[in-house]
């Protein structure tokens, strides 16, 4: 059965420095070509203002990434196809992400023998998985510190309106778009205690919600107006958040 009411439940902005957007725009694109091209989940941007040389040089660089995107792609559907995406990422302007320069007690999220990518320090960090049944998957993963998570759940639980599909004691996804042949996932994935978190500045996460005057009083944050049609806000993390 398909779930298409509304394909675009979730949208990722990421914002790209001047003269960027179009370029990294054409990148993604070229890259979910092989999955979903009919699903335009990422849509980039051009930031208003460029990263504060704060924010871009004296932030938490040492925590987990706060956000991954990971593929896993059906063999079933061709080994060529899944070559080409590693491919992709070899060249510019994708770059190798070392996720695993600490002790794999700290960072036992990261499946073994998974690579990561990403276009910039400010945007996810990308992977891609083989699978061997089932449908292929698009999942956006949050990463949340220990303390943090099941605040997490409850409050995309709230902006969703719906329960998470799978929750295990330290993860949970969320369906937001499915056919007979893609899922396409939020995930929740909690951080082992005193990891922390590395925010991805320039991703954005957008939801269409249908009430917006009953949700904002439930956010543990402000929900601040930044047109007609849309309010920002933050979760625990500090992830920024587009209601529409």
């Amino acid at each position: 059965m398909d779930e298409r009411a509304d394909p675009l439940m979730m949208t990722v902005h990421l914002l790209a420095d001047s003269g960027c957007s179009l370029f990294l725009q054409q990148t993604l694109d070229q890259l979910l070509e092989w999955i979903c091209p009919d699903v335009h989940l990422f849509l980039v941007s051009e930031r208003v203002t460029p990263v504060k040389y704060y924010e871009k040089y004296h932030r938490k660089s040492d925590g987990f990434p706060g956000m991954s995107i990971l593929l896993f792609l059906h063999e079933d559907f061709g080994e060529e196809r899944i070559f080409q995406v590693h491919d992709l990422f070899q060249h510019p302007p994708w770059q190798y992400c070392n996720t695993q320069h600490a002790s794999r007690k700290l960072y036992p999220c990261v499946p073994a023998n998974q690579d990561f990518y990403g276009l910039n320090d400010h945007m996810p960090v990308w992977g891609v998985k083989q699978v061997h049944y089932g449908t292929e998957i698009l999942r956006v993963t949050l990463y949340c510190s220990f303390d943090n998570y099941e605040d997490a759940v409850r409050l995309y639980e709230i902006i969703l309106q719906k329960e998470a599909t799978m929750q295990k004691s330290n993860f949970c996804i969320f369906g937001v778009y499915t056919t007979k042949s893609l899922s396409v996932q939020l995930c929740l994935k909690q951080l082992p205690l005193g990891v922390s978190v590395s925010l991805k500045e320039s991703s954005v996460l957008q939801f269409k919600v249908q009430e917006i005057g009953q949700l904002v009083p439930l956010l543990p944050n402000p929900c601040i107006p930044i047109s007609s049609t849309r309010w920002q806000t933050q979760d625990y993390e500090g992830n920024k958040i587009l209601l529409q």
